[in-house]
């Protein structure tokens, strides 16, 4: 008899063999066949697609079935419903119209994925949705963000206690045993500490009231162990936060989607058999179907542009400023590419593995770019790169207004920290530990004087500094949603007035190529939520070495 049963949070499909009829449930998200049951399972999630896809061929939907089926149709009507702005915010934070909704959005759904991008305020979204709860939310950072989020959580709910996990072993595993007592409503603890704390899996009954990721893109690689691991832990809740859920690919989504919603997007490799172009040896060659993964995607996330919800939003003023390389650093330049040009041509294959590496490699043609130095060259050269920088900065600073400048490598801020030492910036790193950060941060944004900060990556996660009008891109990174975090920190909500970019381009390199690409990049991923791939093809990596051909 062909059947739609329930177990638990799974549908069971039951049927007489016909090969028409698991045609169908194989085209069902998620669906998987228990080989110990001898049974055909498709996740709750799936249960419209399931029911709607089944229920012509005669099958039997047991009553359970079709009232978990009435309950997601009607969440689903909900969640639209609040997209359309028709579900008014009744909390007592002052949140924008377009913030009022997302709270809505994230209160309406057990998991969520809110995709805003970078300035947008997705930390005082999440405060918002959890307001009322009673129940403890474990928020996983990168450790930057772990007191900005402290310090977030306490401006608008400042009667909520919050406890930070952080320090040495000893003390985190004491603040670790105060949450599990329930001595806050809210633990922030950054990522790492999901693979050096046992302390958080110890009690594998606690069931979190909620747990937010954010910078989700830090659980998008399904194989790594922090995501194994956040997937491990038990809540009522899940929410995701992230302004780039493609920072790589699409996958990048299935793995995000995933620890929301098991299953949601079907298996791994259901996923890639449907969305993804493989070739014979199973590699990712390119994407299809991504209108389709658009739209299965919608009912869980989220996701606004500035220019979407800010129509007065102050406006940013993005400039390629191109400059000649002097002659000692065009030689420079050309004798790295052809080392590399080299070391590309003795590879007998160009696989997946070399493909990562050969980006690795090309690095090394940002930093001749950069600065003679990262190049072993004399302390004493000179860089016309950092002379243009110093040119520009100077009527900016003289005028009162503040900059940023955000460079790939932390070697190159701390050169930039020595020979504009007369301007007394200050210096964010990897290395710069979540407190001096934050210190470091606050004089920026208060003190008059201190008028420049030079940041690596490590500083373009979530960080407030609408202080600065002026932001430069010393160096670009492979990635549009990269740039887009680095631009975030400025503009964003409180800045009040409009916000510079000048990216800095040695003309006939690497440079030149990356900015002219990069907007390329966008397509693919913006075909799913609008963002792009960072992974460099084969044809791009011809196009900035500049050569024919490379092995295949």
């Amino acid at each position: 008899m062909n059947r739609v049963t329930k177990n638990g949070n799974m549908l069971v499909v039951s049927f007489d063999y016909r090969p028409s009829i698991l045609n169908v449930v194989r085209e069902i998200d998620g669906r998987i066949f228990n080989a110990k049951k001898k049974q055909w399972e498709v996740p709750e999630e799936s249960v419209v697609e399931c029911v709607d896809a089944l229920k012509p061929l005669n099958f039997i939907i047991n009553n359970d079935v079709l009232a978990t089926y009435d309950a997601f149709k009607r969440r689903s009507e909900e969640v639209a419903n609040i997209k359309k702005n028709e579900s008014p915010y009744a909390g007592s934070l002052p949140l924008y119209d377009f913030q009022k909704t997302g709270t809505a959005f994230l209160r309406a759904l057990p998991a969520a994925l809110l995709a805003d991008a970078p300035g947008l305020g997705k930390t005082l979204q999440t405060c918002a949705a959890f307001e009322d709860l009673e129940d403890q939310v474990l928020i996983f950072v990168p450790a930057s963000l772990k007191f900005n989020w402290r310090d977030e959580i306490l401006k608008w709910l400042p009667n909520d206690r919050v406890i930070v996990v952080h320090g040495n072993k000893k003390e985190r595993t004491e603040q670790w045993h105060h949450a599990h007592k329930n001595r806050a409503k809210w633990i922030i603890a950054n990522y790492e500490l999901l693979i050096h704390d046992k302390e958080i899996h110890d009690t594998a009954a606690h069931e979190w009231g909620a747990i937010v990721c954010d910078e989700a893109d830090r659980i998008a690689n399904p194989r790594a162990q922090t995501t194994r691991n956040v997937k491990a832990l038990r809540a009522k809740r899940r929410v995701a936060l992230t302004g780039t859920p493609v920072s790589n690919t699409p996958e990048d989504l299935w793995s995000i989607a995933d620890w929301l919603y098991p299953r949601y997007l079907g298996t791994f490799t259901q996923f890639q058999k449907k969305y993804c172009k493989l070739n014979e040896w199973s590699r990712v060659v390119g994407y299809q179907n991504l209108d389709q993964l658009r739209e299965r995607i919608e009912p869980i996330m989220l996701r606004r542009l500035k220019e979407d919800v800010l129509t007065d939003f102050p406006a940013k003023t993005v400039e390629h400023v191109r400059f000649e390389l002097s002659k000692d650093e065009r030689e420079l330049y050309d004798a790295v590419r052809k080392t590399i040009i080299q070391e590309v041509k003795k590879m007998t294959t160009l696989d997946t593995r070399s493909l990562a590496l050969i980006p690795v490699k090309m690095l090394r043609m940002k930093q001749a770019t950069g600065h003679p130095c990262l190049i072993d060259a004399p302390m004493n050269s000179q860089s016309s790169k950092l002379d243009l920088l110093k040119e520009m900065l100077n009527p900016i600073l003289k005028s009162g207004e503040k900059a940023l400048i955000f460079t790939q490598f932390a070697t190159m801020a701390r050169i930039m920290s020595v020979q504009m030492m007369d301007m007394r910036p200050l210096v964010i790193t990897g290395e710069v530990d979540a407190l001096e950060r934050k210190r470091i941060v606050d004089e920026f944004q208060s003190d008059p004087d201190r008028q420049v900060l030079i940041m690596t990556e490590a500083g373009t996660y979530g960080l407030n500094l609408q202080a600065a009008t002026y932001i430069f891109n010393y160096d670009l990174p492979w990635s549009v949603g990269k740039l887009e975090q680095r631009e975030g920190r400025a503009h964003r909500i409180g800045q009040d007035k409009p916000v510079t970019v000048y990216n800095l381009i040695a003309k006939n390199t690497i440079d030149e190529y990356v900015a002219k690409t990069l907007e390329a990049k966008r397509k693919v991923a913006n075909q799913v939520l609008g963002d792009e791939s960072e992974k460099l093809t084969a044809d791009e990596i011809m196009g900035i070495l500049e050569i024919d051909d490379i092995p295949l």
